[in-house]
């Protein structure tokens, strides 16, 4: 009988295991470890406008893959140059007129601003001029609406009125505070149209004593019923305050 016997000779050359090592010699060792990070992803961030830049690239890779075969015509590639020339200049243009709509938006908001200013310093300055010029009244004669007579200490005083057309005799009623009537008395020679009248022409029995009134001005012409005309409050300017910012005069108390 013939048998055969398979012999093996150790190479150190080939001994991929460790003298320690009780795996099997033609198993490969597992890896260990951690496992080594996956590159990001990177994307084009998306965006609606399309810029030169974006138009070139199209057109490059448009002549890369062309078909060798049929290769563009020499017409469309001059007219797709010329597209890209016409977007390039018209981002140019769109630039420019976005630039001139900021610059006139700043030019209007000055204008509006210095507007303000010039309101703001005109109104403060009126202001100031009213404050002198109603400084200055102070301590003259006032006349305004009204039906008011201011009598000093001393009796004197005066009345303004307006008899219009009307010329005659002219009496006059005053009252207290209360509507009672403390006074009453005549002058002979009231002249047309608008004058201002003398307490002392009037004759006050008893005479009046210093403070407010308030009083009635008729004119009588002819033997005719006597006609209301229009009065005015008259007094001494004896101060002035403000009042939302405009200067308001003071006449008697």
């Amino acid at each position: 009988m013939i048998s055969a016997v398979s012999s093996y000779t150790y190479n150190p050359l080939f001994d991929t295991t460790s003298a320690d090592s009780s795996t099997d010699p033609t198993k490969a060792a597992d890896p260990t470890g951690p496992a080594a990070p996956s590159a990001p992803r990177t994307s084009t961030p998306l965006t609606d406008a399309m810029g030169k830049d974006d138009f070139m690239k199209l057109l490059v890779a448009q002549l890369k893959n062309q078909d060798p075969l049929n290769p563009m015509d020499g017409k469309d590639m001059a007219a797709q140059l010329a597209q890209f020339s016409s977007v390039e200049q018209l981002m140019t243009i769109n630039k420019s007129i976005t630039a001139q709509a900021d610059t006139q938006t700043k030019v209007v908001d000055a204008l509006d601003a210095l507007q303000k200013a010039q309101v703001d310093q005109g109104d403060t300055l009126a202001s100031l001029i009213q404050g002198q010029m109603a400084v200055s009244t102070v301590g003259k004669i006032g006349v305004t609406n009204g039906n008011t007579v201011y009598v000093e200490r001393d009796g004197s005083g005066s009345i303004t009125v307006d008899a219009g057309t009307l010329k005659g005799v002219g009496s006059i009623v005053v009252s207290d505070s209360s509507g009672n009537e403390v006074a009453r008395g005549q002058v002979k020679d009231v002249k047309a149209g608008m004058q201002n009248i003398n307490l002392d022409n009037f004759q006050f029995d008893p005479p009046l004593k210093g403070g407010q009134y308030t009083y009635k001005f008729q004119v009588a012409v002819a033997d005719k019923a006597p006609v209301d005309v229009k009065t005015y409050t008259t007094g001494r300017i004896t101060g002035l305050r403000y009042e939302n910012g405009s200067p308001v005069l003071m006449v008697g108390d």
